[in-house]
């Protein structure tokens, strides 16, 4: 098991680890279950060490990559831009019982950043009221380089930009239309569109016509 699964598992089974002063384990909770945790804790005591010293010591490491342990599911791998320290990990995940930054090694993409996609992610960081000229190139940079920035950043995209009217309303009003002549319709008048004689239309109706003219 690696140190975070035990760290997990331990406080599952409703044991704590912790530094404590002197920088060894500090374990918690119900005696039985400790006892059943110590041969264990002694085995991966330098790799347990190293994860709580995140926690307890470097609540200012900062990372684009971090992975979340919890409890009652499995690790969540999330992703950053700009990075983001373990002290804001905890805080906004605070049902998590450990968080290690993980390399990005193996991230790569195996297609390349398009254009379009790379409109889009742009697009949506206008729409967010994102000017930092800095971190826009590090989030472009991050979606080239590494495939699940990619993600993360394209679905906000798709999901928070303002889609296009599948069906625009290109209807107009007869008032709109310089073929409106008092109470008349010059385009029927002149046989540019089907209609009964002497047509009278409800001048402020929205409609689609061949002829409308928009000149008036």
């Amino acid at each position: 098991m690696t140190a975070t699964t035990i760290i997990r598992e331990a406080q599952a089974d409703g044991v704590r680890l912790a530094l404590s002063p002197t920088g060894s384990i500090k374990a918690t909770g119900d005696c039985a279950a400790v006892n059943r945790w110590l041969a264990v804790l002694r085995e991966h005591k330098a790799e347990i060490v190293d994860v709580l010293k995140i926690g307890a010591g470097d609540m200012a490491t900062a990372s684009r990559w971090w992975m979340l342990h919890f409890c009652d599911r499995e690790p969540l791998t999330v992703t950053f831009s700009p990075t983001a320290t373990h002290a804001e990990l905890l805080a906004w995940y605070q049902d998590a019982v450990a968080a290690e930054p993980v390399d990005a090694k193996g991230r790569q993409p195996s297609v390349p950043w398009t254009g379009d996609e790379e409109h889009a992610v742009v697009r949506w960081l206008a729409h967010i009221g994102e000017q930092d000229a800095a971190t826009i190139a590090e989030v472009l940079t991050a979606c080239r380089r590494d495939i699940e920035a990619r993600s993360y950043f394209l679905e906000r995209a798709a999901n928070e930009l303002p889609k296009p009217d599948s069906f625009p309303n290109d209807r107009r009003t007869c008032t709109q239309c310089a073929n409106l002549l008092g109470r008349r319709c010059q385009a029927e008048k002149r046989g540019k569109i089907a209609a009964n004689r002497n047509y009278e239309p409800v001048p402020d109706t929205p409609r689609r016509c061949e002829g409308f003219r928009g000149d008036g």
